[in-house]
Formats: structure tokens, sequence, C-alpha cells
């Protein structure tokens, strides 16, 4: 059984909703509130995610949204590469290849990867041998 989740607004109990034909293609669930009325809904991963790689100012991965991307140069036929349409017009506009190391998917976009300075610390690999000092 999963817990009951709550409103963000009033914090009241939302309940579970049907889904009517235009919620379907973009909600996972939707939850209306007993107490305000609101609607609360989560939007499908992979919209998600398209919507990250598309209005992101670095690369991003298309299937999972990880800004922890490499670029390529040459493609490796054992990972999967991207059937995502964005992904192929790129290819035929020469973009360079990327890759995500936590899904392992393969695309080409022409955006940098993210600065390593700009990522969290726990992504950012050290030099091996070396030691992290405390202030």
């Amino acid at each position: 059984m999963q817990p009951v989740p709550y409103c963000p607004k009033c914090r009241g109990p939302l309940k579970r909703i049907h889904r009517g034909f235009f919620h379907r293609r973009v909600y996972s669930a939707l939850y209306a509130c007993r107490d305000c009325h609101s609607y609360v809904g989560h939007f499908h991963p992979f919209l998600l995610s398209t919507y990250r790689f598309i209005f992101s100012r670095y690369t991003r991965c298309i299937r999972c949204g990880s800004d922890n991307v490499h670029r390529m140069y040459k493609r490796d036929r054992i990972d999967n590469f991207s059937k995502n349409p964005l992904s192929w017009l790129q290819r035929f506009l020469a973009a360079p290849l990327n890759k995500c190391p936590a899904c392992r998917l393969q695309y080409y976009d022409w955006r940098r990867p993210r600065p390593s300075d700009l990522q969290p610390a726990s992504q950012v690999e050290e030099p091996s041998g070396a030691q992290r000092r405390e202030p």
C-alpha cells in the first residue's frame, strides 16, 4: 500500500482521479485535493527528460536527463544509440557524439557537456593518488 500524497498548497490528502484522453498522454498519475480541489499531476519520465534536453544550457541525456555526459570521438557499437528525432536531426547536421555513463546511451548534440566545476562534488572525479584537503 502506497502512502497518501499530500497537496502542496493546503497539505490536505490527495485522491487519485481518472485521467482523460489528453491527461493520459501527459501525466502518469493525476491527483485531486479533497480540501482545496486543486490538481496535482506527475509527468511521464520521457516528457521530463525531453524537456530537460531541449531547454538546458548544456547537453543532457535524452533518456534519463542526467547532465553527467562526456564526448566521444567514435561510436561504440556495444552501447545503445538514441532513436530520438532530435538526436537524428543533429546527427545529419554533423553534431558531436555524446555518451551518458548512467544509462549508457549515445546521442548527438551541439551543446557542450557541463563543466566539471559546475557539477556537484559527488559527481566530480578526483585524480588517482590525490588526497582531498579539508579546510
